[in-house]
């Protein structure tokens, strides 16, 4: 059962990146403000990131063969990715109309770590059970 809940998962997961990764070059605007000004180009980095999403998520779609590496690379994905929600919180960044409390980036951070131990589980870093 953990092996069909796993490739579940990945599916999922993988769904939703490749959707997120296009979403960066049909609505780059949208993106933009994340990227810290000290990264220049918000553009091209919204690019590069949608690029690496794609990627990875066609990666867990589509390569049973390779999800570990797909897992892994998801989850150093999400870590740095998170750079840009740190950057919408820090400085109170409003993206479209959503604006987020504290609480709201505090659910957003616990959503990521989620979608991180997510990835690490399905690329077989998350040990299955508790040493004794």
């Amino acid at each position: 059962m953990s092996t069909r809940v796993k490739g579940s998962l990945a599916v999922l997961l993988g769904l939703g990146m490749a959707a997120s990764g296009v979403m960066h070059f049909v609505d780059p605007d949208w993106f933009e403000p994340l990227v810290p000004d000290r990264l220049g180009n918000a553009t091209a980095w919204v690019h590069v990131s949608g690029v690496a999403e794609i990627g990875i998520g066609i990666a867990l779609l589509v390569d049973r063969g390779h999800r570990r590496q797909a897992g892994t690379a998801l989850a150093v994905l999400l870590v740095v990715l998170y750079v840009g929600n740190l950057n919408m919180w820090v400085n109170d960044i409003t993206i479209g109309e959503t604006g987020l409390s504290t609480t709201g980036h505090l659910i957003r951070a616990g959503v990521q770590v989620l979608l991180i131990a997510a990835a690490l589980w399905i690329a077989g870093h998350l040990p299955r059970k508790r040493p004794v």
